[in-house]
């Protein structure tokens, strides 16, 4: 591993950064954020369905474990507070051994505890909720532990954005936002992604699959108002563009092709000297020309743009391929027999 490049002021690379990118990395990372901040903790409780309130006090009486060994097997997170409440979380990037594990540890947890939660963190959402004996059995995902922090009350926590930036950089989700969709109509961000295969945006966190661009009336492009490009998501990182270079081996981890990856390293310096501030680029595999653009409901009914765009896309708008899709076949023109 390349800590620090020559010539560069500094290493970019975080504490988490560190810890490589399996699952393992991921429970690790995690584990460390809700052991540091009292506040991520809580955020993760209240998400559980945990009420009790985590003041500084409660805070230093939690115990927080990783990996620890138990006559049922090895854990990979273990959350306790006295009697009050005892947490164990099975992590998995990809979803294996689940089945077996909602009975493996049910004679692992304190039997005093008022509360008893046996935790499964996927790669995929899913929300179901079992209750075997007194222990109640969750399941949710990685993306849902991630649009947690990713809210405005995280984004001033500097230890909680180097773990959303180490996610989204390392770890790619089997989401339900599977097409993010922005409007395009700015000539130097039109230019990056029509020339870099780029596309730009004030920081955020998350890795959408699909990009489409919405081509505004104002940008003026030959290919018309409307979506006219599909572009997969290689990669997603956020940085302040002068450190762009650092960034190479993981640019060459998206897309083994050093003229793709000089030609991403050349959009993010594009116009953007002055800049100093961290901003999330997103790297595109050469788009697909849509056989015709896809356009935004029209009309003014309540409840138009359900599951698609109507009028101003908001920041972070994302359908699901299975719209996306949907919407190209109906507009495809009908042959006559």
């Amino acid at each position: 591993m390349n800590i620090k490049r020559k010539n560069s002021p500094k290493s970019v690379l975080s504490e988490f950064d560190l810890l490589g990118n399996n699952e393992t990395a991921l429970t690790k990372a995690f584990a460390f954020v809700i052991g540091k901040e009292r506040k991520a903790l809580s955020e993760f409780l209240n998400f559980i369905n945990i009420g009790t309130r985590i003041t500084s006090s409660r805070f230093r009486e939690i115990e927080i474990k990783i990996e620890y060994t138990r006559n049922e097997g090895r854990t990979d997170i273990e959350i306790e507070f006295g009697n009050e409440f005892h947490i164990i979380i099975e992590a998995k990037v990809r979803k294996n051994r689940i089945r077996q594990q909602r009975t493996q540890y049910l004679n692992s947890f304190n039997r005093e505890a008022k509360t008893k939660i046996l935790c499964f963190v996927t790669q995929e959402r899913d929300s179901n909720k079992q209750i075997a004996d007194d222990v109640e059995i969750i399941n949710t995902s990685w993306l849902d532990i991630t649009e947690l922090y990713d809210h405005k009350k995280f984004i001033d926590n500097e230890l909680v954005s180097k773990f959303l930036k180490f996610v989204s950089k390392n770890y790619r989700m089997n989401e339900q936002k599977e097409v993010l969709i922005q409007d395009l109509s700015i000539e130097e961000e039109l230019v990056r992604y029509k020339k870099h295969s780029i596309y730009r945006r004030d920081q955020t966190y998350g890795t959408p699959l699909y990009f489409a661009p919405y081509f505004t009336r104002n940008a003026n492009q030959e290919e018309g108002e409307g979506i006219a490009y599909l572009s997969k998501i290689l990669g997603v990182l956020t940085l302040v563009p002068n450190e762009i270079e650092n960034f190479e081996t993981d640019l060459l981890r998206f897309k083994k092709d050093p003229i793709v990856v000089k030609n991403w390293i050349d959009g993010v310096k594009y116009k953007s000297e002055n800049i100093s501030e961290n901003l999330t680029y997103y790297f595109l595999e050469e788009p697909v020309r849509l056989n015709s653009n896809l356009m935004k409901d029209g009309g003014k009914e309540k409840g138009r743009g359900k599951n698609w765009i109507a009028a101003m896309i908001p920041k972070n708008r994302c359908v699901t391929f299975n719209e996306f899709v949907k919407r190209m076949n109906n507009n495809v023109p009908q042959q006559r027999i």
